[in-house]
């Protein structure tokens, strides 16, 4: 029994030699007993087997040490506000016993990506934490550690349900802009009785003015200032006190890529104006109540421009037409038809449109048909919903040229072919949005004094009385902010004695041009 006892005295201690080895400045690491949140971090996690640093990052080593209770940080993509969460939470986790910690993202799915990927890769990496958890006593919504302290991950669907049950100390909210902004008294009442009562919400920018935006808006605004590299707060703005809100867009990686101006102008160019505000800068949309103006669309039409007769086509580029369906009383079924004519950008050339206020359903049909067959359109993309007898119709004449169009309410994926049904479900609010980007992002050239419009509109003088009926259709547009389901989200309406016929064609034109350039739309978040 003693040589039992001695042979495992030796083999523990060869094991604490080992890490005590592992935790050398050799190793690249100095000692466990760090005061202060970035240099824990710095000392004691490894990503990718490499020593996790904070060299070339001001701004966030000085956020890693901000004393606030509660902080909220709107932010761009890939700004490393995941880790700093993570790293976050293990400090507090593993320097104070018995506490409990509170990971929430919005679906599930983020929060299984955190856990797996996130959290259990940061342990197996390091050999310090390996000695803080309860090795087998996790899964993927909990860990446990050799001090008594627990985290909890969990989704923040139904208002954080969750939370309720769970007595938490310090607690992160990620993917705030897509939360219940109201319910977070759910998770600040899980802290009542904790000493710490520490809260760090993290999330892109949504609409100016919603929820999410007070929030923010509430604390004591953070101006990150290169001059001295620190957070400042603005003289200007008064916020709650112990509350500290900041602003960290992808400019901000300028630190550690040199090349983050050019990747970004890119981006600029190619994402719609709403994502590259909310994704890249990491900010607030300012979306109006009324999105396009009359002198939004006026700006597209070219004096000198008539409608294209058919005859006179030039099919060297493709032409595709949009049509959705109408009753003929106040929806009208319009017919969109325009062609490509830079295929970098894209733009395009309005050739015609028309409304129709046939209310039989076969001249309708009968009507687009002869206009299909008039301009050799290249793919059409009609209204699935308002007319199933007209789509039969057509898709029994053009077989794969023709595709339905579904909208549903698909943020995570906005659009989705399915080419043996020939139909596409589309994201209501993406289409519009891609819609409204495309009307009022003109493309700027040095060479060139004036922005040119990525759409082109006949405007001949003639010819105002057979195409500024569309200018109603597209203006009557209201952008409101909903929160179904408890996920916010810009929804777009038309008060009910408008109609927006035309701007619905237009858009089934552009869907039409995707279902032959897809990649066009590979920049959109999935998730």
């Amino acid at each position: 029994m003693k040589r039992t006892r001695r042979a495992l005295k030796k083999y523990q201690d060869v094991k604490r030699a080992a890490l005590k080895q592992s935790l050398r400045p050799s190793s690249g690491f100095s000692c466990v007993s760090y005061d202060n949140l970035a240099s824990w971090s710095e000392g004691i996690r490894l990503i990718k087997g490499r020593r996790f640093s904070l060299a070339d990052r001001p701004h966030l080593r000085k956020l890693y040490n901000l004393d606030y209770r509660e902080i909220n940080i709107v932010k761009g993509r890939q700004t490393e506000m995941t880790e700093f969460a993570l790293n976050w939470l293990l400090f507090d986790l593993t320097r104070n016993a018995n506490t409990i910690g509170l990971y929430m993202s919005d679906r599930q799915d983020h929060v299984s990506i955190f856990s797996r990927l996130r959290l259990q890769g940061a342990i197996e990496q390091s050999p310090y934490l390996q000695q803080q958890v309860r090795r087998g006593e996790h899964n993927v919504r909990w860990q446990s550690f050799v001090n008594g302290s627990h985290l909890y991950m969990y989704s923040g669907w139904g208002d954080f349900e969750a939370a309720r049950s769970i007595p938490a100390d310090f607690v992160v909210i990620d993917e705030m802009q897509s939360q219940n902004v109201g319910a977070i008294p759910v998770v600040k009442e899980s802290m009542a009785h904790s000493r710490f009562k520490k809260i760090i919400k993290i999330g892109t920018g949504s609409d100016e003015g919603d929820a999410w935006h007070r929030e923010w808006n509430a604390g004591t605004i953070l101006g990150w200032d290169k001059r001295t590299e620190s957070w400042i707060p603005r003289p200007d703005v008064s916020g709650m006190p112990g509350v500290a809100s900041l602003h960290i867009p992808q400019s901000m990686m300028e630190y550690v890529n040199p090349n983050i101006g050019a990747e970004i102008e890119q981006k600029k160019m190619t994402y719609t104006h709403r994502n590259f505000v909310n994704e890249v800068e990491g900010w607030f949309y300012k979306g109006m109540r009324k999105p396009l103006l009359e002198s939004d669309i006026r700006a597209l039409m070219d004096r000198n421009l008539d409608f294209t007769a058919a005859i006179d086509i030039d099919h060297t580029m493709p032409v595709y037409v949009g049509v959705d369906w109408g009753g003929g009383l106040q929806a009208f079924t319009v017919a969109w038809v325009w062609q490509l004519i830079n295929r970098d950008l894209p733009r395009f050339q309005l050739l015609y449109v028309k409304k129709y206020d046939d209310r039989s359903t076969e001249v309708q049909a009968d009507k687009i048909i002869t206009l299909i067959d008039a301009v050799e359109a290249d793919r059409v993309v009609v209204d699935a919903g308002g007319g199933p007898r007209q789509v039969e119709k057509l898709s029994d004449r053009y077989a794969e040229r023709v595709f339905k169009c579904h909208y549903l309410s698909r943020p995570e994926q906005p659009f989705e072919p399915i080419s043996d049904e020939r139909r596409i479900n589309v994201d209501r609010t993406w289409i519009i949005e891609t819609m409204i980007d495309l009307i009022t992002r003109p493309e700027t050239r040095d060479d060139f004094p004036h922005p040119i419009p990525r759409l082109i509109i006949p405007g001949v003088p003639h010819r105002l009385d057979e195409i500024e009926w569309i200018i109603d259709h597209f203006t009557c547009i209201e952008a409101e902010t909903s929160n179904a389901a408890g996920r916010p989200r810009t929804i777009y309406t038309h008060p009910d004695d408008t109609t927006d016929d035309a701007i619905h064609a237009a858009c089934y034109a552009y869907l039409a041009w995707l279902l032959d350039d897809r990649t066009r739309w590979d920049w959109v978040r999935f998730g």
